[in-house]
């Protein structure tokens, strides 16, 4: 009775981080519309530095009151963090928007499980098991079904806006798997703030550039704004902070297979928008679905070695 009353507590005290992941999903999959008609009245790096400027005053005050010092916000780790969770990761999902449909960039993010999963055991020492693989290998084979699907009915998506959307995933992967490394025990908030507000200020070279040399001052609508607003304030400001809360317990493995619902989120939200579904990528967020469920075999009715404390 007493083994089953400990386990209890211990599964209550994850389930904060299990919920803070799942908040996160959700956010996250909403990213992809903000941006499509967001981009369209901003230069795309503009864009992407609204988002995280924006993101950034939401954390703000509580990173303040948890500690932050701005003259930390330019050390070599916070530069790490802002370059590879802000710069090249939102920057190659925004630019590489501009010849990618929402739904097939929605699905592309979840490519992201399998550099968790090898990222987790090449330096996490995560363990590897036969269900992990398995559930990573078969989402993805998900990921390549909905995406042809996507790519078949679209053709404004083309092959360069894949490639550049696909390869954010793998900056995040890298940001991710190094916090949970080197600042186990950071706080999640200062963490977060490092990666908008010193991603933001090394980005400002280059929201300069696109406003002198291409797009020139945006003349956007009041929507535009909101919609701005929205992708920084919510989906990288609320977003980005679940997250950094989740990964800190819960293995890279098993967040990257939760991270594989965003393009069944993203799909069904696309087809609100008005973009065209095909009955392949249906075909294939099942088998996203399945890969999923396949991965977390090993993590159903398992108690752990090692959980936080009940709060």
């Amino acid at each position: 009775m007493s083994n089953s009353v400990t386990l209890g507590a211990k599964n209550k005290g994850i389930l904060p981080y299990y919920g803070a992941l799942i908040l996160c999903i959700i956010v996250w999959a909403t990213v992809p519309i903000a941006t499509k008609a967001g981009i369209n009245s901003f230069g795309p790096i503009t864009f992407a530095w609204l988002r995280g400027f924006t993101g950034f005053l939401l954390v703000l005050p509580f990173a303040l009151k948890r500690g932050l010092k701005f003259k930390n916000m330019i050390t070599k780790r916070a530069m790490f963090y802002g370059m590879m969770a802000f710069v090249l990761n939102t920057m190659l999902m925004t630019y590489g928007m501009q010849w990618c449909s929402a739904n097939v960039s929605s699905i592309l993010q979840a490519t992201m499980p399998v550099s968790m999963l090898i990222g987790g055991v090449l330096f996490l020492s995560e363990k590897l098991t036969l269900w992990k693989g398995l559930g990573a290998v078969t989402a993805t084979l998900g990921i390549v079904i909905t995406c042809l699907g996507g790519t078949l009915i679209d053709e404004n998506t083309t092959l360069l806006g894949i490639l550049i959307v696909a390869t954010a995933p793998l900056t995040w992967t890298v940001y991710s798997v190094f916090m949970k490394r080197k600042d186990p025990d950071a706080d999640p908030i200062i963490i977060t703030a490092y990666v908008m507000g010193t991603g933001s200020l090394l980005s400002i070279p280059l929201m300069a550039g696109e406003i002198a040399f291409v797009t020139g001052f945006p003349d956007a609508t009041a929507m535009a704004w909101l919609g701005a607003a929205y992708a920084g304030f919510i989906c990288l400001g609320v977003g980005n902070l679940m997250w950094t809360i989740a990964v800190s317990k819960i293995d890279a493995s098993i967040t990257g297979l939760f991270y594989n619902t965003c393009p069944i989120i993203g799909v069904v939200l696309a087809f609100f928008y008005g973009e065209v579904i095909s009955g392949l990528q249906v075909i294939g967020c099942v088998v996203v679905i399945a890969g999923i469920l396949v991965g977390m075999k090993d993590e159903v009715g398992k108690p752990k070695d090692k959980l936080p404390d009940s709060q």
